[in-house]
């Protein structure tokens, strides 16, 4: 049975003001930070129901009434009930943290031994919450600009040898590589820290925001001395990250892939977002959050990365395809102009169909549509056919997941 749904909203103080908003048709008046849009069963924030008579039902008590008919018996022995994936809208305002995620090896063996230490999930020291890896892909929906995996060790040791404070480091980049390099910033003491970012954060403070672009490591760093100074007054170790990683720029409907064990933080824009259905996370800074330093490093992925900048393959004039090297999750996206139809064949699983622009209603029901902001539910083995009837382009996207 296909679900019309919402999305969860987060209000993470590093949201935007505007722009979900207005994909909701919602008056921000008291300017709440609205940073992401869920759409899934996450336990942290699982997507309503629409519902005509105002019934208040969630998408995951939903799929508890028959989790194996409705994810398909694959998805629900492999998932254990719950929807494989999570697809977002972001809008990131303030940079976040300098994060990485685990492998499915890592995952389980990292969750059964937080539990055998007896450290309950909802700890602020918990790192592993589940059992999943956290492989993701994104689409940028504006401009967007983020870090993503280390550069080569040469080019960070170029870059570490302009800031006198920190060429000590450089030298060990260019001696012992990009891992010995990172692991000895990461380990100093908090007052080293403080005392060698000290002298940057008075020369980028000091310097004219107009003489900075967004190229370079300096606009970023500056940006992240003003958002994350802590309360403390200690400088933020994950400064250091934007001067040895790549700053990557995608345009409109570009998109990348991060596995696990790459590096990575958005730094600005709005985009989509689809992920495994896990909340394991590695921080590295720009955060108040707990941090497991030795952790981090040991799940790391040390190889220099050459960011591959994905554009969709068109396959007509309705579908686009985002490939990627993973088998956990895919995404198309399609565009409707009026009266166009769409049928779409059934899936091995569970599917969400996103709307962004527009409006799309399912051929045979003129009242069970969505609109911009909105999704459908979709249960495993069920064709969906679909039509834009009026108004402007309907832009839509589906996550699912592909072919066993």
């Amino acid at each position: 049975m296909i679900k019309q749904i919402k999305g969860f909203v987060q209000h993470y103080a590093w949201g935007g003001y505007h722009f979900l908003p207005e994909l909701l048709s919602l008056d921000n008046k008291e300017r709440k930070p609205f940073a992401e849009l869920w759409f899934g069963d996450h336990s942290g924030g699982t997507s309503p129901l629409i519902h005509r008579d105002h019934k208040t039902e969630n998408l995951r008590q939903f799929i508890d009434l028959d989790p194996s008919s409705l994810l398909g018996e694959k998805t629900y022995i492999k998932d254990g009930g719950r929807l494989p994936f999570l697809l977002k809208i972001l809008d990131v305002h303030k940079m976040l943290s300098i994060q990485a995620h685990p492998s499915k090896e890592a995952a389980i063996k990292g969750f059964l031994d937080e539990n055998n230490r007896q450290i309950s999930l909802n700890a602020p020291n918990r790192v592993f919450k589940d059992q999943n890896p956290k492989p993701e892909m994104m689409v940028a929906l504006s401009p967007f600009w983020l870090l993503h995996g280390f550069l080569l060790a040469e080019k960070a040791a170029e870059r570490l040898d302009e800031i006198p404070s920190l060429k000590e480091f450089s030298n060990v980049f260019k001696t012992d590589g990009i891992k010995k390099g990172y692991q000895k910033w990461m380990e100093l003491p908090q007052t080293e820290v403080d005392n060698l970012l000290a002298p940057l954060r008075k020369s980028l403070l000091d310097t004219p925001d107009a003489s900075l672009h967004k190229t370079s490591p300096d606009f970023w760093a500056k940006k992240a001395f003003h958002d994350f100074t802590h309360e403390d007054g200690h400088l933020d170790r994950g400064i250091f990250s934007i001067y040895v990683m790549n700053i990557v720029h995608l345009q409109p409907g570009e998109a990348i892939f991060q596995d696990s064990g790459i590096l990575h933080a958005y730094l600005e824009g709005s985009n989509i977002e689809l992920m495994v259905n896990s909340d394991n996370v590695f921080r590295g800074g720009l955060t108040d959050k707990y941090m497991d330093i030795p952790l981090l490093l040991d799940h790391l992925d040390f190889y220099p990365t050459l960011p591959n900048i994905l554009n969709p393959a068109i396959i007509d004039q309705k579908e686009k395809r985002f490939i990627i090297p993973s088998s956990d999750f895919e995404l198309k996206e399609y565009a409707l102009e009026k009266g166009d139809e769409l049928c779409i064949a059934p899936s091995p699983g569970p599917s969400i169909i996103l709307c962004l622009h527009g409006s799309i209603c399912l051929k045979a029901e003129d009242t069970f549509s969505i609109t911009s902001g909105e999704a459908l539910f979709v249960p495993h083995n069920t064709q969906i056919d679909l039509q834009q009837k009026e108004g402007e382009t309907a832009v839509l996207f589906k996550a699912g997941i592909p072919p066993f």
